[in-house]
Parts: C-alpha cells; structure tokens; sequence
C-alpha cells in the first residue's frame, strides 16, 4: 500500500495506540478512539517527514489519517484521510459539515467549500479542527480543516469555511470485518521472514570467516541491536559479548533491560561508563544539536575506542543494528565500513535492508523479550535527551520520567538566558540546532519569538586572530603574532603542547616556549602567541595547528578517542582529568593532532 516515504512502518504498540485513541476522544468525542482503532487488529504507524513527530496510522490496510504533534499547543492532533472520516462519522456525531447537493460538483473538481454551499454544522466546530463533510444522505464525501468556526458558519453568509484534504464518492467504510493477532501476522509472512534471515546469517558467517575478529554485538537495548544479537547466536552458535556504551543518559529501564538480557544469555558486558560526563562537558560546549554532535564522541565513541583498547587488545568485528531506513546517512552508508573515531572497530550491519515491521515480526516471531518502553510508547532507545529527538518525545519523558525531564529542562533555561533567549528556546526545542534551519526560523517567527539563527559556546569561541602578518626579521628570519580570543591556562597547555618540541616553562612571566626544531613557539597567559622561525614557510605551518592543540588541551572531555591512535602510547588522561603527552614517548610526528576530537566540532 502507498505509505509515505521512505516508507519504514511498525506495529502500534499499547502506548503508540493509547496515543492515537486519546486524541481522537478529544477531537471526535469519548470512545470514538478504541471503536475506530480496536485491540482485536494489527494496527501499524508508519513514520512521515514533518516539522516534529507525525504518523500515519493503517487499519485493514488503509491510512485513517496522520498522527501530528503540534509544537505550539504542545499536543497531537489526528489528521483525517478519507476513509478515517468516513470510520468516525459511524461513532462520533461532532466535527460534521453538512453541504447542499448542489456544490459537490464543485468540490469534486477541487474546490474548497464556502458559506454559502452549508445547509448545517456542528456549532462547537472551532478554526482549525479536523471535519467531515457528508451530504444530503449523511454520508462522508470529503474532509478538511474548518476555516470558519461552527457558529460562523450559521450566522455568515459568505466566507471561506473547509480548507478541503481530500474528496471521494458517498461510500461506506471499507472496513474488514476480520479479526487477527500479531501471531496471525508472523504466520503470513513466514516465508519472507525465513529469507530475510537466511541472508542476514549467511552474511554473519562471511564476515566473521574474512575478518577473523573477536566479536562482538553492538547493544543498545532497543529492537534493532536485539535482532542483530538474534541473528549473531543463530550464525556462530554462541552468546557474544554486548558492546553496550552506558553514555549516563540511558532511561533507567533500558539499563536494567540490558544486563537482564545479558545475564539470561550468559553473556559479558563489554564497554564503559561516562557517569555524569555529559553535564560536566555541556557546561563548555553547551546543548547538543543535530547539527552539533558533541555527545556522541563524548559519550560513545570516544569510550568505545578506549574500550576496544583496553579490553579487546585493539580490534573487534562489531555486528550492529543500523539500518538504511533510519536515515539519510545510514542509507549510504555501506554494509561494512569502520569509523574514524574508533580505531581497531570494523562494524557490520546484518540487518541494515530490513524495515521496522520486518525487524518486530522477526522479535514476535522468536518470542524474544525486548525493552518495555516500547510498550510505554516510546520510538527509539538510547540518550532520552537526544536532539535527533522530536519535541513529542521530551513531553513524553517529562510524562514518564520527570525528575530527569526537569534536570535538563533546568540546564536549558539556564543556556537561554546566557544567549537572551526566551524561555521558549528551551522549551520548544529551539536547542536542538546549532544553526536553525528555515524550517525552525519560520515556526519562530509565527510564534512571534526573537531567536539568533546561530549560537556559539565558549569552546568555538575560541580562535587565534593573527595581529601581523609575517614579518622578516634579519635577526631571527620570519615571525608572525597572535591573539587568541581568551586568557590560556598556561598549566594546562603544557601538559599537550610538546607534542611540537620540547617545552619550558616560565611561571614569572606566564609563558610556555616550545622549540619545534628551528622554529620557536610563544604563548602567554594573556592569550598572546608568537611564532618565529628561519623561513617564512615554517612560520605559517604552526599557526593552525598550535591553535587545534590548544582547543584540545584547554576543552578536552576526555573521551580518550585519541588515546589509543597513537602508535608511540605517548597520550594519556592527566590527573586533572584531560589530555596530556608524555613528552619521553613523544616523538612530535603530530597525527594526533589531526584524529577526529570533540573540540574540533562546529
């Protein structure tokens, strides 16, 4: 059936349904909801491109309408298809618009419909609301969003009333008197699910026996790392180690459901914990943004290449649970492929051409236990304050888990009175981008709300602003002065700077000298840099690399994602818990400087 693209659709589980029915109760009237969306039917959501979070809704394979959260009421709507009007009209007596015969034409033709074409109405209609057009014989012919409200409607006499959606001969619903179970549903579709899995084991199989590679299983306690877990166990005959990042923002439930799991199948835990890391990093690179992942190198990939250091010598083959449908980059993405940020891990996606529905057959079919917010109505696993997230999953966390809604909720204002922005930057989801798209622009602007289109942290902020040129010197060759944006903490840069020479330190004048061959390098704590050398070549070569080192040395999280890249073991996290060299070790090749670090990011 045509559902939208890219077409990725899952089963309406108890709190998914329990969503859908309360808004239709509220919209159509009391228990119109459960008769329209009955328990005795496989009812599935399929995901749609929207502002915020928006769902079909498929009954007896057809779209009764649209699931759409609205950021301004901070609430869903239900958005009608014809046949969904056609489905409540049997149950619910509110929300109509009766026409005279005579504009149906018109309406047929794409016409929208006007006062003069109304013979009666529901008088408690207001602007906006969803309605159902019916005729003469009170039957549904068309739905839209009314223009008008009900008592306009009766009193004027001209006037645009119903934006029309959609139009369609008088019919009655096309519903399937049958009943079924998601039991039903794997039964049907034993055969594709029997190939699909096939594939997914042979490719399993291939990729261990050409890799020959400790293995592990990526876990992040949601449905698509549980079916790749399935499937792993199936092809080697054996529980392997969960690759589980406990990133410190994880619902309490999905940590709970992740060493359940593993202590059921017997298997180890292999990963680290960020603690309370991500609100100690937040205080200098402020909110995490879509376009602005700070996080996740924080938090998880950074942790992930000192676990596979530490506890797996090196490298692993890690089978993952990424699939193509969850977005843009994944569906390029190919089936094998390793990440810069973590060294020594190939990762593997068995599963990467399944859809959702495909996956949680496949989880119903093997009677497998999966994570239980699920069930709560939740769509995705893993850090519950995400700004991949839609608004609608925040109102939901401050439902289900309101002390952890709150205590970022608190983080956020804080932020928007340091930006001067209004209250509504925090708490309509403004945050979620470091540059707001025109999407987020428009909604501001129509929420009359006055927000920068760009916000900046300390830890971008920072730069180095050269104040002369280079300039020959016949004394010393060629020179070039600095000015960086910010004091330098002189202690802590000379804790990374030798990676470019050797380092010394004078206290009484607050200043670190590096000699990088014949070139020296002179920062003070005022921020000021100067950079001499014997050609002018060399001179320009450290300007940006000096500036790098320090983002480094002053803003590391200490994720320890370049720990393990260095070939000489000469990084290491110092005392004061960030980087540092062990200038012994070293031997000022500077890749380090050029590895992937969350400083880097703007």
């Amino acid at each position: 059936m045509p559902i939208a693209p890219p077409g990725d659709p899952f089963p309406a589980m108890d709190g998914h349904l329990q969503r859908v029915i309360t808004t239709v109760d509220r919209q159509f009237g009391d228990g119109v909801g459960a008769s329209v969306f009955p328990p005795d039917k496989p009812i599935v959501m399929n995901k749609v491109s929207s502002l915020d979070a928006m769902y079909e809704v498929v009954v007896d394979g057809h779209i009764l309408g649209r699931l759409r959260f609205e950021i301004a009421k901070q609430q869903y709507s239900f958005v009608l298809s014809l046949e969904g009007g056609r489905r409540i009209s049997m149950f619910s007596r509110q929300k109509w618009v009766s026409c005279s015969d005579d504009v149906i034409p018109f309406l047929r033709d794409g016409a929208n419909l006007l006062v003069p074409g109304i013979v009666g109405c529901d008088s408690e209609i207001e602007v906006g609301d969803e309605v159902m057009l019916i005729d003469s014989m009170g039957k549904v012919i068309a739905v839209g969003t009314a223009r008008m409200s009900g008592e306009a409607m009766a009193l004027e006499n001209r006037g645009f009333a119903v934006k029309i959606r959609g139009f369609g001969d008088p019919t009655d619903p096309c519903t399937n008197p049958l009943t079924a179970s998601w039991t039903d549903v794997v039964e049907a579709n034993e055969h594709d699910l029997q190939q699909i899995e096939q594939e997914a084991i042979e490719f399993i199989k291939k990729v261990t026996y050409d890799r020959d590679l400790p293995v592990v299983v990526g876990f992040s306690g949601g449905k698509d790392s549980l079916v790749t877990y399935l499937l792993v166990e199936k092809a080697l005959g054996t529980s392997p180690p969960l690759f589980f990042m406990d990133t410190g923002l994880e619902l309490p439930e999905t940590v709970e459901y992740v060493h359940e799991f593993a202590r059921a199948r017997g298997a180890d835990i292999i990963g680290e914990s960020a603690g309370d890391q991500f609100w100690q990093s937040v205080k200098v690179f402020g909110p995490p943004a879509r376009d602005f992942r700070w996080c996740c190198k924080v938090l998880k990939l950074g942790p992930a290449a000192t676990a596979i250091s530490k506890k797996m010598e090196g490298a692993t083959l890690s089978f993952m649970g990424q699939r193509r449908l969850e977005s843009f980059q994944r569906s390029i993405e190919p089936r094998v492929t390793s990440n810069p940020w973590v060294p020594g891990q190939i990762s593997a996606n068995p599963i990467q051409r399944w859809n959702a529905l495909e996956v949680w057959l496949y989880i119903f079919r093997e009677k497998a236990p999966f994570n239980p917010l699920y069930a709560k109505g939740y769509h995705r696993m893993g850090c519950y304050l995400c700004p991949s997230s839609p608004l609608a999953e925040f109102q939901q966390l401050e439902t289900t888990h309101p002390q952890l809604y709150e205590r970022w909720r608190s983080v956020l204002l804080d932020w928007a009175e340091r930006y001067g922005f209004p209250s509504e930057w925090a708490d309509l989801g403004f945050w979620r981008w470091k540059h707001l798209p025109k999407g987020q622009q428009a909604l501001a602007k129509q929420l009359g709300l006055d927000l920068r289109v760009d916000r900046t942290t300390s830890s971008q902020e920072f730069r180095m602003d050269i104040v002369k040129g280079i300039s020959p010197c016949t004394a010393s060759g060629f020179s070039i002065e600095g000015q960086f944006t910010m004091g330098i903490d002189i202690n802590r840069a000379k804790q990374l700077l030798p990676i470019f020479g050797k380092a010394r330190f004078s206290e009484e004048l607050g200043a670190l000298r590096i000699s990088a061959g014949d070139t020296s390098i002179l920062v003070f704590s005022s921020g000021s840099v100067v950079i001499r050398g014997s050609n002018k070549k060399s001179v320009e070569y450290y300007t940006s690399p000096l500036e790098r080192a320090l983002r480094r040395a002053l803003f590391c999280q200490a994720c320890g994602s370049c720990i393990p890249q260095c070939k000489q073991g000469a990084l290491f996290i110092a005392d004061d818990g960030r980087i540092a060299v062990d200038p012994s070790l070293c031997i000022n090749c500077l890749e380090c400087n050029d590895w992937p670090c969350p400083t880097y990011l703007s």
